[in-house]
């Protein structure tokens, strides 16, 4: 099997008291603009771990991961780029800016999200649908035992089509 190169990125979605944090860009073609905490996948590092280290270095915030809650896939010229955004808990709540990077970092209510600029469709829609119909896919161990992390993420579907909910 072929590997492929591809650009991973991920985001950190946390609710608390239905309110979501989101930080503000200082700088950059984004400079102002709202989003999760975000950034890309470094080498040697697993979606989940990248995920918790944007969290931490733009918020200054421990999370504890509770699972998958969003894929974007896009083809950038020729590269397929991947999105991925994991929901985290937090025990503390008072959010510390990266300095430099980030402007801000704020709760907001849903009431609140009309009235941002944000760096992309896809973070305002993950912020919609965490305020609105959060659903969370936990992970799993993989079954095969691994010197490394391993997690695999699915659905339940007897629940998924119970709720009526068809693909």
């Amino acid at each position: 099997m072929s590997s492929l190169l591809c650009d991973l990125g991920v985001a950190a979605r946390v609710i608390h008291k239905q309110q979501i944090l989101l930080v503000q860009e200082a700088s950059g073609r984004y400079a102002g603009c709202w989003g999760l905490p975000k950034g890309h996948v470094e080498s040697g590092e697993s979606p989940e771990a990248a995920a918790y280290r944007e969290l931490k270095e733009e918020t200054g915030m421990d999370g504890q991961l509770l699972g998958l809650v969003g894929v974007r896939t896009a083809l950038r010229e020729t590269q397929p780029a991947v999105f991925l955004c994991f929901d985290f808990a937090v025990s503390q709540t008072p959010a510390t800016p990266a300095e430099g990077e980030i402007a801000s970092a704020e709760w907001f209510t849903i009431e609140q999200l009309k009235a941002l600029s944000w760096v992309s469709e896809t973070m305002h829609q993950l912020a919609l649908d965490g305020l609105t119909r959060r659903t969370v896919i936990k992970s799993q161990p993989g079954i095969t035992q691994r010197s490394s992390d391993y997690a695999v993420y699915r659905t339940n579907l007897a629940t998924t089509f119970d709720q009526g909910v068809t693909r």
